[in-house]
């Protein structure tokens, strides 16, 4: 009788943990680096033997100071992969929510630092996400996607890795293709024993699942040799599984037992002994060894529901400090914090209860234990999602942008034969985001915000008539194929203009509503100059499309700061100070918008932006910077620039509001810089 594959997962995990790791200290075939410091090889050490001994504390410690260090040397080759030993910690203890979470800051982390050759990682910590939750195939996915993004001639290891993962996704089912991936690792790989032994010990369980006792033997006497040979370079991950697989084809029993018992983990030690006591014939003592093995998970199960009972208190405490910001807000947190209550009470009760019906708590527990990782991973997954149609967008919406900045310059012209090809890249962008309108607003319904469908209405129809409008005007500029009159065109292409900018902005401010609408605190590691940043973004601003060609407005930079003050802040300013210049330019009367930069005198810097037109009324100071409110029932705007500027600055631990005291225009000012 073959043993199973079901604690492969683990195993095969702590040896590509082993496997980074090592690679920590360097291996020939990758880029040259200089040889870690005693200091690192010490927190390489600590880091790999807390990951062994299972301790979360110690874990989390060792990990968090090796982090913190790599961080400050800036050596980011090693600090993702470390960080990525941090999400495998997590999914082989079953907990996927946190898990999850991990795989998400890295994907942020990645971003912020500019190191985008480094998102395979990303997809490397998707992949174990999903093979820990038993869905395979999401897992192969994932790993092939790791390997298309890795650089294989400059790094190796990280080829080794994901090889080596995508061979454990496909062990679950497809056993000899796991065998295959295994032959495509890099051959220089295996020239070191302790990957070679690694990759040795997981073909000799995957061939004695497939029965192959040949296949079995040819592994198993290399493996054994490096083993009994070089002991300091044997990777030891799988031995215990690999020698009762061994014992178990000689029909040695007890020896096959006795490495049962050399286990140090109970649930594996009693899965293995399972398998020796069925392949004897001894039901009697598989009988008791699955009863083991049954009060084993109730512990284990034990363990994990006080661990979601925790996380659900901290979510609960997050929820109840977001109830004073508006009242449907507070409607909401009062039915999520009642729903919890009463979760919490059913696993408190079902607890009590399985004191004294055991056997029927065992199927409401696990039913319970999986609604509630479901859940979590559906909220965790929503804001990946957003990101994700972030990216997606990103290009259709600069597409809309560049014709609109150039097509409101009225000295810009195009040949008849130019239009076409012009006019279907603006169809396609604009398509392109009509596709994936009804996902970005679906997002935003489910995120920590919500709208209500009254909301949900107002953005659809706000974005689907200029939306519609632009795909229709390019339409007729393409079929026209260059023989509508010169008059009629300039007229179609400033409908174009006007609806190409007005698409593109909203598009880009509702997809970043809904990711920083829950005040997501966004950390400040860009240092530049106040000055220089401020005149980068004036003369990058794209200018508003006006239909009023008798509206003359001009912008202009001022400030009172030295042009050596330098600040830390984030790039996000950039889309901070857009929303204020798009407010401050579209509803100005003509004259200048001024950004200028001024010294508070505590040791912060302010940043105000004034227009020369209709001044606010004060009874609206606050109003204007909610969601969804638009002043004038005229208005088709989504109404949510302004509330959108206050949740970056917050998010930058800024502020914005409505300076009271100008009555000449509008001035908006940015504080706490």
């Amino acid at each position: 009788m073959v043993l199973v594959l079901k604690r492969i997962v683990s195993c095969l995990a702590l040896m590509v943990v082993s496997v980074a790791l090592a690679a920590q200290q360097g291996s020939a075939g990758q880029e040259k680096q200089q040889q870690p410091s005693e200091q690192e090889q010490a927190m390489v050490q600590r880091l790999y033997e807390t990951q062994i001994s299972g301790s979360d504390s110690d874990f989390y410690e060792a990990h968090q100071t090796f982090m913190d260090y790599l961080e400050s040397r800036q050596e980011w080759d090693k600090y993702y992969r470390t960080w990525l030993n941090r999400v495998i910690y997590e999914v082989n203890h079953k907990r996927f929510h946190r898990a999850f979470g991990e795989i998400h800051h890295i994907n942020d982390d990645i971003k912020e630092h500019h190191q985008e050759h480094y998102l395979y990682i990303s997809n490397m910590g998707l992949g174990f996400f999903y093979n820990g939750c038993n869905q395979p195939e999401m897992g192969e996915k994932f790993f092939r996607r790791a390997l298309q993004g890795i650089d294989a001639e400059k790094n190796p290891v990280a080829v080794f890795n994901a090889y080596l993962s995508l061979a454990q996704s496909l062990s679950f089912k497809r056993p000899a293709e796991a065998m295959a991936c295994l032959d495509s690792l890099p051959k220089q790989m295996l020239a070191n024993p302790m990957y070679d032994s690694g990759v040795l010990g997981y073909r000799c369980i995957i061939a004695n699942k497939m029965g192959d006792h040949e296949a079995f033997y040819r592994y198993f006497t290399r493996y054994d040799s490096i083993r009994h040979h070089l002991p300091a370079q044997f990777n030891a991950a799988n031995l215990q599984q690999v020698m009762v697989c061994h014992n178990l084809i000689q029909k040695d029993y007890q020896q096959a037992l006795a490495w049962c018992d050399s286990l140090d983990v109970p649930l594996t030690a009693t899965e293995l002994r399972i398998n020796v006591y069925e392949e004897m014939g001894d039901w009697e003592q598989a009988f008791r060894a699955s009863q083991l093995k049954d009060s084993l998970d109730h512990a284990n199960e034990h363990e994990s529901i006080e661990l979601h009972m925790a996380d659900m208190m901290h979510d609960i405490d997050l929820i109840q400090a977001e109830q004073d910001k508006a009242e449907m807000r507070r409607v909401q947190l009062v039915i999520v914090v009642l729903m919890s209550v009463a979760i919490i009470a059913l696993l408190i009760g079902m607890l009590i209860f399985r004191r004294k019906k055991n056997r029927r708590l065992e199927e409401q527990f696990l039913q319970l234990q999986e609604a509630r990782n479901s859940t979590k991973a559906g909220q965790a997954i929503r804001r990946a999602f957003v990101s994700t149609i972030q990216q997606k967008l990103k290009s259709p919406i600069n597409v809309l942008r560049g014709y609109a900045r150039i097509f409101n310059n009225p000295d810009f012209l195009l040949k008849s034969e130019e239009r076409p090809k012009r006019y279907h890249d603006i169809l396609a962008a604009a398509r392109s985001i009509e596709s994936l309108m009804d996902p970005v607003l679906d997002s935003f319904a489910q995120g920590a915000t919500g709208i209500t469908e009254e909301e949900r209405t107002i953005c659809r129809e706000t974005l689907r008539s200029p939306l519609l409008t632009l795909i229709n005007t390019a339409e007729i500029i393409i079929d026209g194929k260059g023989q509508i009159s010169q008059d009629e065109y300039l007229q179609l292409r400033a409908d174009v203009c006007h609806n190409a900018y007005h698409v593109a902005s909203a598009t880009h401010q509702l997809i970043l509503f809904s990711l920083y609408g829950d005040e997501f605190s966004t950390p400040k590691q860009t240092r530049i100059g106040l000055n220089e940043m401020a005149r980068s973004i004036l003369s990058s601003y794209d200018r508003h499309p006006s239909i009023d060609e008798s509206r003359n407005v001009a912008t202009e930079f001022k400030t009172d700061v030295a042009d050596d003050v330098m600040i830390d802040t984030s790039p996000l300013m950039q889309d901070l100070l857009n929303c204020l210049l798009d407010n401050a330019d579209k509803y100005a009367t003509g004259g200048t918008v001024l950004l200028s930069c001024h010294d508070d005198g505590n040791g912060t810097y302010a940043i105000s932006v004034t227009n020369e037109g209709p001044a606010i009324p004060a009874a609206d100071a606050q109003r204007i910077f909610e969601p969804f409110v638009r002043l004038s029932s005229s208005e088709h705007s989504l109404g949510i620039g302004l509330a959108l500027a206050r949740r970056l600055a917050i998010s930058m631990g800024y502020n914005v509001s409505l300076d009271l005291e100008y009555t000449d225009g509008v001035r908006f000012v940015v504080t706490g810089i």
